[in-house]
């Protein structure tokens, strides 16, 4: 499959690459997931050799809860987790790792809801650089990802999907959503998207 992307469409969306997510505390989860950091460092390099756009999003909250709506969903009654989890704004597991931090170039987002999009000023930033394609991976993936690739297709624009840039804690549901995604989307390879950036 030879397919390119035109730099000048196209922007990253890292989609709560945060701490929290990436270099969690808990020395097995760091582990679990390391293999995702990697990509996601392999990525950003890729896509800044390109000189095209990245945007960051970080799930937070306020201390107080006062911006948390935390709906009665099925799965939240079942499994008795929240069906909403942020961060709090400020804090450490907020941040970013070392290995994938913004630059001052690049533009970053607080989410409060799951797209990347609602609420966060990310899609007019995206429309004043006109760029109508988005590289996309992140947290999880039947969650946050395929609601911001949803979202982006119905706002006209393009999503790639990296794979292995993508994680959830529910493995069938993770797989179950990038096959979903192919309906909005591209599902690519990292080694994929590494090439379609001209790298």
């Amino acid at each position: 499959m030879d397919e390119k992307l035109n730099p000048e469409r196209t922007a990253l969306i890292c989609y709560d690459v945060c701490r929290r997510m990436l270099t969690p505390r808990d020395p097995a989860r760091n582990a679990a997931v390391r293999p995702v950091l990697e990509a996601w460092i392999r990525l950003i390099g890729a896509a800044r050799a390109a000189g095209i756009p990245l945007l960051y999003t970080t799930p937070v909250s306020r201390a107080d809860g006062a911006d948390v709506v935390l709906l009665p969903t099925d799965l939240s009654v079942e499994t008795g987790v929240p069906s909403l989890t942020n961060s709090i704004e400020g804090t450490w597991d907020a941040e970013f790792p070392d290995e994938i931090a913004p630059r001052p170039e690049d533009y970053v987002f607080l989410k409060r809801r799951p797209s990347a999009f609602h609420g966060t000023g990310a899609m007019e930033t995206l429309r004043m650089l006109r760029r109508d394609i988005i590289i996309i991976g992140g947290g999880a993936t039947n969650r946050g990802v395929e609601t911001s690739v949803r979202e982006a297709f119905s706002n006209d624009m393009l999503s790639v999907i990296v794979r292995e840039c993508c994680m959830s804690g529910d493995t069938r549901a993770h797989e179950n959503s990038l096959l979903a995604m192919k309906m909005y989307g591209k599902v690519r390879s990292l080694d994929q998207v590494v090439a379609m950036l001209g790298g």
